[in-house]
């Protein structure tokens, strides 16, 4: 039996703007299954059955070119690289754990690097530490107004945009987008400004 994951109950905030973006929980379980299923040749025709796409009786050639076609949006490429980065960073302690069986076991082939990795971070031979303390205020309507630009960029249709934003929220930060847009569009135009040549005998009366 097709599994298709469920998002009605699924908190928005636990996702990514590129997996948001996407128009539709189908594909967002297409991303999932591709990322946790078997990997190598034919692993995209598998999540996209997994994701209920085709039919129960339909060909492996069919899904395949669904598969295809789904590998070929921008917005699928977006959110599978998006969620990758998460399974990257949750990969960390098991990288820690691998480090550390290298160097209890002196009989690994490894044994040695991976005593040296471990010194030279946390005691190399020549030290230098340099310490910047940077404030960054965030700016929490610029930062929605980045958002809605990168949402618009993956093409997210408006009634996605609503649902995240709410109708209140979309006006006030399209009303900001444009004074934004305004404002740009008269620096272009002071900056876009041509010189004007002065005559002489217009200069000596100039200064005169």
């Amino acid at each position: 039996m097709t599994l298709i994951i469920r998002r009605e109950q699924q908190n928005w905030g636990q996702l990514g703007p590129a997996m948001r973006a996407l128009p539709n929980d189908q594909q967002r379980a297409f991303v999932e299954f591709y990322l946790i299923g078997r990997a190598g040749y034919g692993a995209a025709t598998h999540a996209a059955r997994r994701a209920g796409y085709g039919k129960p009786a339909s060909k492996p050639s069919i899904l395949a070119t669904i598969a295809s076609r789904l590998m070929r949006d921008e917005r699928i490429v977006a959110a599978i690289a998006e969620e990758s980065r998460k399974i990257i960073r949750a990969g960390a302690p098991e990288a820690v754990t691998a480090l550390l069986n290298m160097i209890r076991n002196p009989e690994h082939k490894d044994h040695s690097r991976a005593v040296g990795m471990v010194l030279d971070r946390v005691d190399p031979i020549t030290s230098h530490q340099h310490i910047e303390v940077l404030h960054k205020h965030v700016d929490a309507e610029q930062e929605a107004l980045e958002e809605l630009r990168a949402l618009r960029t993956l093409g997210t249709a408006r009634e996605k945009l609503l649902e995240l934003f709410g109708g209140n929220g979309l006006a006030r930060l399209e009303a900001a987008e444009a004074a934004d847009n305004a404002r740009r569009a008269q620096n272009a135009k002071v900056i876009e400004g041509e010189p004007i040549e002065i005559e002489p005998e217009r200069q000596e009366e100039a200064h005169g």
